[in-house]
């Protein structure tokens, strides 16, 4: 019976063999008591005692695999109970253990539900069952989680089957003890990636409020609680507003949403401006303004904790519990809370010291008005939305005679009469109508309506301005010239209607100053560039398409597709499938050009996603686009969005004096090397580029110039610089594609010379599907041997 014990018990060994040595003994007590009957009787007794111990050994292996196997505590409790009655040969059993929430439950086999009730009231006080019930502690070396009771139809048959209840105990013990462990370990893991989700969401969180709503989304999981909620200062106020929750029905969201909380009424709150130490509440104990919070939120519960950047409160982080929480995981709740709210916390401040710093690049400093800048985009925003038949007017205004205030005032005089005109020509504008400081005493106003509805607002401002100004306790006396421009339809250029709204304004100096002009020169004032427009409306109508070039390696030994460069196409409704000649210097003089870039990554992204193979993808960027914000966000997001490996994403950067002189260049480029995307720079060779921008710029990839590649076979000159590009590359561990290759001679000398990846025509031209693999005519050209295909091309070349 030892050796299939060892064998049958598994993974539980230990555990078994206290049962088998609880056998044993039961079976040495057996040979006892029938010692002193005859032979035969004894043996025959024997047997049967036997047989009855080898089913209660059995039953309790089988327990010991099942409760093991066993992967949520309910299942483990009906296991345990219904094992317990069969090993034990009792029909009556029940099982009393302590739940992780801090609870308790209890099972019962052959007892009624009331029955069952009462006898668990009374193991949970202690009190006697009776000698026919045999109580056992459930429990392990690392803790107690309960009792066992079973249930036997006379005292001596109890105290026969305490062996095997207390082996099932233990059996039952371990189980549990191991189910906690897994699930601990489960709830850590779990944990973890909501805190790393989190610090990932607050790094793109474009504002305060989508900070909050990240970090209130993220608390529940992280900190294992009920609800979550974020409140903030609000603005101008000594108050809190809860601008984000999570874990509530609409209806309390909704009454939530609508709460003002003064400081003054929260005096549990007051420690956490000083410190970061989260505040436990309970709903007993807490002021009036929490206590009725916690009471129409449905909590017992709430650890507050500070949303601290150095001295400085930035909000509270609020989470709570539906149930009383035990104090072991209020004090993991306070690690795990103050965790994530210094996260959120950093996430704040660089929220708010983006938008300062957005605020500060796009509006003037010494008048808080918008600056050039984006009063530009804002006109143009407001062309592309204008309806047909809607009109849009552009105020261009000129302070006269302002230079004498500085030449007899002062320049501190001077900004504080700008200051005043500021305030004055908000005064004379209507609600929506846009004002800006352009430069120097250059104002300008941005308004919807007719040409006489904008004549009538400078005819406002102009009088406004003639009543005097108040500096250094003198009064002055400015006026101001006016000149307007209207258009009507959404294809309008912001650009050009601004000069010419500041030609008319010159024109109504030349009048006599302080007076109204009105651009009349449709030339100047209503110019139609429907390309334009059209061209602002193709992202949104679906109209742009990318076609595929494959990128082709090729050695002696055989040729392959490694990849695709990405090629703009608009399939204008009108004019067909334009190449990207035909529009994309509109698309950067009008800038547009980001926008289209910006599409083109997440199209390229789809596209990789698409295909399913580990093959790379290139997108031309512009210089402009390089250095927007929205670009490295973008990217990031594609990324993430389509699931896509960044090292399979190259961007293309054309060489050009721009490249050089823009600044954040450098800044843009390495941000998205530290995403794995990879850089090329494109056109190597034509622009104005040194061998030292190869050192100096982050790129993984140069692409020689198809003007080089096209003089390969007729041209040393050529040849001698791309062996030159090849060798540095490889120096600088830098990947070398050549464009534009249309002959065979041309494909033979570049692979003579060394050059592993081409693209061109003759190896496939742009098309609308990602190809994984070259047609057969393709893989011929690109298969003749190298000697044969430059006679054959040399030939063809000659006069």
């Amino acid at each position: 019976m030892g050796s299939d014990l060892t064998r049958d018990a598994g993974t539980t060994v230990a555990l078994a063999l206290r049962g088998r040595g609880a056998v044993t003994e039961a079976v040495d007590g057996v040979r006892r008591n029938l010692l002193p009957r005859g032979r035969r009787d004894r043996e025959a007794e024997l047997e049967v005692e036997i047989a009855a111990l080898r089913v209660q050994l059995d039953e309790l292996r089988r327990a010991a695999s099942d409760l093991v196997g066993s992967d949520d505590v309910p299942t483990v409790l009906e296991r345990v109970i219904e094992r317990a009655a069969s090993a034990g040969l009792t029909s009556a059993a029940l099982l009393l253990v302590a739940t992780p929430d801090g609870g308790s439950a209890f099972r019962a086999h052959g007892l009624g539900r009331t029955e069952a009730e009462q006898l668990a009231g009374r193991v949970r006080r202690g009190e006697p069952l009776g000698p026919d019930a045999v109580v056992v502690d459930v429990a392990s070396a690392r803790r107690r989680h309960g009792r066992l009771v079973a249930f036997y139809p006379e005292p001596a048959a109890a105290a026969q089957g305490r062996y095997l209840l207390e082996a099932c105990a233990q059996h039952a013990a371990a189980a549990l003890d191991l189910l906690l462990a897994v699930e601990r370990n489960r709830t850590e893991a779990t944990r973890a990636t909501a805190l790393l989700r989190l610090a990932h969401d607050l790094a793109v969180a474009a504002d305060a409020n989508a900070v909050a709503q990240v970090t209130a989304d993220a608390l529940p999981g992280i900190v294992g609680s009920t609800t979550a909620a974020v409140l903030l200062p609000e603005p101008g106020a000594e108050a809190l507003v809860p601008v984000a929750i999570a874990g509530l029905g609409d209806d309390r969201r909704a009454w939530l949403r609508g709460v003002r909380m003064r400081f003054a009424a929260l005096p549990e709150l007051a420690p956490l401006a000083q410190r970061r130490e989260p505040v436990v509440l309970t709903s007993d104990a807490a002021s009036p303004v929490l206590a009725d919070l916690m009471t129409r939120m449905g909590l017992t519960g709430m650890l507050a904790a500070p949303l601290l950047a150095g001295e400085a409160l930035m909000g509270i982080v609020l989470v709570g519990w539906e149930g009383a929480a035990r104090s072991v995981e209020l004090e993991e709740a306070k690690v795990r809370v103050l965790g994530a709210s210094d996260q959120a916390a950093t996430a704040l401040q660089n929220t708010r010291l983006l938008a300062t710093v957005r605020h500060q690049s796009l509006h003037d400093a010494l008048t808080g008005l918008p600056n050039r800048v984006l009063f530009a985009r804002s006109l143009d925003l407001t062309l592309r939305q204008a309806a047909a038949g809607v009109g849009t007017c552009v105020l261009f205004c000129d302070l006269d005679a302002f230079k004498r205030v500085n030449d007899e005032l002062g320049h501190a005089a001077g900004d504080e009469l700008l200051r005043q005109v500021a305030q004055r020509l908000r005064g004379q504008v209507r609600g929506g109508d846009v004002v800006a400081r352009l430069s120097g005493d250059e104002f300008a106003v941005a308004l919807v309506g007719t040409r006489e509805e904008a004549q009538v607002v400078a005819g406002r401002i102009v009088a406004a301005l003639e009543e005097p100004f108040r500096l250094d306790g003198r009064d002055v006396r400015v006026t101001t010239s006016v000149g307007i421009c209207a258009h009507v339809g959404p294809d309008g250029r912001g650009d050009r209607m601004l000069a010419a709204a500041d030609q008319a304004m010159y024109d109504a100096k030349q009048r006599g100053r302080n007076q109204v002009a009105v651009a009349d020169d449709p030339e100047r004032g209503l110019v139609v560039p429907s390309l334009e427009a059209e061209l602002a409306a193709a992202v949104d109508a679906g109209q742009l398409r990318l076609f595929f070039q494959p990128l082709v390696g090729v050695q002696a030994s055989g040729c392959d597709v490694r990849g695709a460069e990405a090629l703009l196409r608009w399939a204008h409704p009108r004019l067909g499938l334009l190449a990207p000649a035909s529009f994309l210097p509109l698309a950067e003089e009008s800038g547009l050009i980001t926008e289209l870039d910006l599409w083109a990554v997440d199209a390229a992204c789809a596209a990789l996603a698409d295909e399913g193979s580990m093959m790379r993808l290139a997108v031309n960027l512009s210089c402009t686009t390089l250095i927007d914000d929205r670009l490295v966000p973008a990217v990031r997001a594609s990324l993430d969005r389509h699931g896509i490996d960044a090292s399979r994403l190259n961007l293309e950067i054309v060489e050009s004096a721009s490249l050089r002189d823009l600044p954040g260049v450098l800044d843009a480029m390495s941000r998205l090397r530290a995403l794995g995307v990879r850089i090329a720079l494109d056109d190597f060779g034509t622009g104005y580029s040194t061998l030292a921008w190869l050192h100096t710029l982050p790129v993984d990839q140069i692409k020689i110039d198809r003007s080089f590649v096209a003089r390969l076979h007729t041209d040393r000159a050529s040849l001698a610089v791309v062996r030159a590009v090849l060798s540095l590359a490889a120096e600088l561990g830098l990947e070398v594609v050549a464009e534009g290759v249309e002959e065979e001679a041309q494909l033979a000398v570049l692979r003579e010379a060394g050059c592993g990846l081409v693209q061109g025509y003759l190896l496939g031209r742009p098309g609308p599907t990602f190809r994984a693999e070259l047609d057969r005519a393709e893989l011929d050209r690109a298969e003749v041997p190298a000697p044969a295909r430059t006679r054959r091309a040399g030939r063809h070349a000659s006069p």
